[in-house]
């Protein structure tokens, strides 16, 4: 499982200025960008949570937690750079955030080496390692209204996935959304998968 290092982070009381952005810890790679070459792999995964789920719940959540395992194949395997990822994103009109901070409740954390981008409420988190990115991953992609935005976001993961070759998988939904496929991107943003 991953997990931001703990150690290698420092408290922050109060985030004191408008060009930073936070996220919740849940958060992180919950919605993550992953290579294609993990897709047989995500598909079993998906269906080990999906039945854990229903063998673990009860009427107010959850009995257990699910560990998932690391990916075969990383990101940094795939050595992206964020320069790569950067014009990209700007190229979608995606405002760039250099201090990104992550937590939980009124406790915050600056974390190193990772950017953010943002587009009408939907985030892209890329955390870099090695000069290379480590982790990338989206929130609030799937709960817009106005079509000019999801055709925008339906664009760039169409981009993400032609020109880099990723996949996205939900874990919160234990699916899969082929970056390729521009009718499924729509699927995924209009919330019918």
């Amino acid at each position: 499982m991953k997990l931001f290092n703990f150690f290698r982070r420092k408290e922050i009381s109060e985030i004191q200025h408008e060009n930073c952005i936070y996220f919740h810890e849940d958060l992180f790679n919950q919605v993550e960008f992953l290579p294609r070459e993990n897709l047989s792999y995500l598909k079993t995964e998906n269906k080990q949570i999906e039945y854990f789920g229903e063998e673990n719940s009860d009427a107010l959540g959850f009995k257990d937690i699910y560990m998932r395992k690391d990916n075969p194949i990383t990101l940094a395997d795939k050595k992206i750079t964020l320069d790569k990822l950067n014009k990209i994103l700007t190229y979608y009109e995606f405002k760039k955030y250099s201090e990104v901070y992550e937590g939980y409740g009124s406790a915050k954390y600056k974390c190193e080496n990772t950017f953010a981008y943002t587009y009408d409420g939907a985030e892209i988190f890329v955390s870099i390692k090695n000069d290379f990115v480590n982790d990338f991953w989206i929130n609030n992609f799937r709960f817009h209204e106005d079509s000019e935005t999801k055709t925008k976001l339906r664009n760039l993961l169409s981009k993400i996935g032609n020109e880099i070759d990723l996949i996205l998988n939900d874990w919160d939904l234990a699916t899969i959304i082929d970056l390729k496929d521009e009718l499924e991107i729509q699927k995924y943003l209009d919330e019918e998968l």
